[in-house]
């Protein structure tokens, strides 16, 4: 019986061993078994690579497609979690909210609510921990609209009104006489308040201590700066008369 060099005198040393090699690999059908995730597993899977492709594409140029490569697994798989990239960054935006709120303790029902120093660290250290959350939701979602805009409106009133609330805990209750209650009308000054402390978390892009920029706004926002606030905005001073009204 003729061997292989006798057959195929051209094939010789390591062209016999890789021709087995393969001869060997077709040999076994099928492909490894993957490991199959949960559907909660799966969905948490595409909502971070939603959260990266927005955060690095931004709202108009990511597509299911982008969120699929940045998940590594096929677009009909995305579908079946989203129907449209609207519903994929809703679904990510309401999810980084939530984490937010959970790390500021804002919805926590047992304990005593955070302080502001609290609030401020923890709102600075997200922005630095988590940067692609904090573009998403404080930049990126600003342009966009629908479901994803509102939440995230809620969101920064939410944040605002607790770091209103807790600042002036820290004031003299006989200091609140003349001071207005929970009212509507305050919504503005919690829109205030997150927009300073938004614009500060922002700097930590340059690598800045969260804790020294926590420092800082406590020095921007004082508990009787935002008490006079609050008084001026329910009883504003009086107008100066015009000059024509002096002569009347």
């Amino acid at each position: 019986m003729k061997n292989e060099r006798q057959l195929a005198p051209w094939l010789v040393g390591a062209t016999i061993e890789a021709v087995g090699r393969v001869t060997e690999r077709r040999a076994s059908r099928g492909r490894p078994k993957q490991h199959r995730m949960h559907r909660s597993e799966r969905r948490e899977q595409l909502l971070q690579a939603c959260l990266l492709a927005f955060a690095r594409d931004g709202l108009e140029l990511t597509t299911m497609d982008s969120i699929a490569a940045t998940a590594g697994v096929s677009k009909p798989l995305v579908y079946r979690h989203f129907h449209n990239r609207r519903e994929a960054l809703a679904a990510v935006v309401e999810r980084e909210s939530e984490r937010l709120l959970e790390l500021l303790g804002i919805e926590a029902a047992a304990g005593s609510p955070p302080t502001f120093e609290q609030l401020t660290t923890t709102f600075l250290q997200f922005a630095a921990d988590s940067p692609a959350s904090f573009r998403l939701l404080f930049h990126l979602v600003d342009a966009a609209a629908g479901s994803a805009k509102r939440r995230v409106d809620q969101l920064r009133d939410r944040v605002g009104r607790a770091m209103v609330a807790s600042l002036l805990s820290e004031v003299d209750p006989s200091d609140l006489s003349g001071a207005p209650g929970p009212s509507p009308d305050a919504a503005w000054l919690a829109g205030m308040v997150s927009s300073i402390v938004e614009g500060v978390a922002g700097g930590l892009a340059r690598g800045e201590d969260p804790a020294l920029r926590a420092g800082a706004l406590r020095q921007l926002l004082r508990p009787e700066g935002l008490m006079a606030a609050l008084v001026e905005f329910r009883h504003p001073s009086q107008p100066v008369a015009s000059v024509g009204q002096e002569r009347s």
